[in-house]
């Protein structure tokens, strides 16, 4: 019996690596100014690497939208995580922090920006440019409004809609914040996002979605300034997706479960 479970526990670490695929990317080694990676990824707007990290805007310049898109990751329809560090910075004297950024999962092209805090929605109009997306939101505008926080949002056949949200300031004037994010969404437990280091923190769990993933679907954040706002850096990015057993895999592990039964 101890030697079936062993055999049962190996199949199941193979069966757990089968399918699993990374995109990694923590910036370091290129020249301030670069714009192209060189591992299929976009940039877009103001985005450039900076000092070791992913710039999208720059306080004390009004730069608009940028973004950062990641080609799609065999894997994702079955779900997904993704983790990256995040730093705000807003200067003293300059404007009050804004507009935001937004970790994006759908339907969109490696050209397109998005609404940043609305997630991939047309930074102009609001209305969505893709027809299938799921967005975890840092919405920094307004320090104290009632639309400023944290938020997941879904975008199903062109219908956007909030899924959970909570109301706070993420940093103040003249301040900065770092931290960890961590988001992730899978087909049955829906959507998960965490922040580490905001004055105001995501702590959404397995919040239920009716969004669904396609093998198709890109990664993206997008991000702006409404004139010249903050300082928005990203870096140790890290989409890991979900694996799914491989065919003979399961077959073993189908096997050795009836060999267990039979042997009790």
């Amino acid at each position: 019996m101890k030697k079936l479970i062993q055999s049962l526990s190996a199949l199941v670490a193979l069966s757990s690596t089968a399918t699993a695929a990374i995109y990694s990317q923590n910036f370091d080694g290129f020249a301030d100014g670069t714009t192209d990676l060189g591992d299929g990824s976009q940039m877009n707007g103001t985005s450039s690497v900076q000092g070791g990290a992913l710039r999208m805007t720059q306080d004390g310049v009004g730069g608009g939208p940028a973004s950062f898109i990641v080609p799609a990751i065999a894997g994702s329809s079955a779900g997904w995580t993704a983790t990256f560090d995040i730093t705000i910075i807003d200067g003293v004297g300059n404007l009050d922090p804004a507009d935001g950024l937004s970790f994006n999962y759908g339907e969109f092209t490696l050209g397109q920006l998005g609404g940043a805090e609305e997630g991939m929605t047309d930074p102009n109009t609001g209305i969505p440019i893709a027809t299938n997306n799921i967005s975890f939101e840092i919405d920094t505008w307004q320090n104290g409004s009632l639309e400023q926080g944290v938020n997941i949002a879904q975008i199903v056949s062109g219908v956007d809609s909030d899924i959970s949200f909570t109301n706070g300031v993420i940093l103040n004037d003249g301040t900065t914040v770092s931290g960890l994010a961590t988001m992730s969404w899978d087909p049955v437990n829906g959507a998960s996002f965490s922040t580490t280091g905001l004055v105001t923190n995501a702590n959404f769990v397995n919040v239920p979605t009716t969004f669904a993933g396609s093998e198709a679907f890109l990664f993206g954040l997008s991000a702006r300034v409404g004139g010249a706002n903050q300082t928005t850096l990203v870096d140790n990015l890290v989409i890991t997706t979900i694996p799914e057993p491989t065919g003979s895999a399961l077959l073993g592990l189908a096997g050795l479960a009836a060999l267990i039964r039979r042997r009790r």
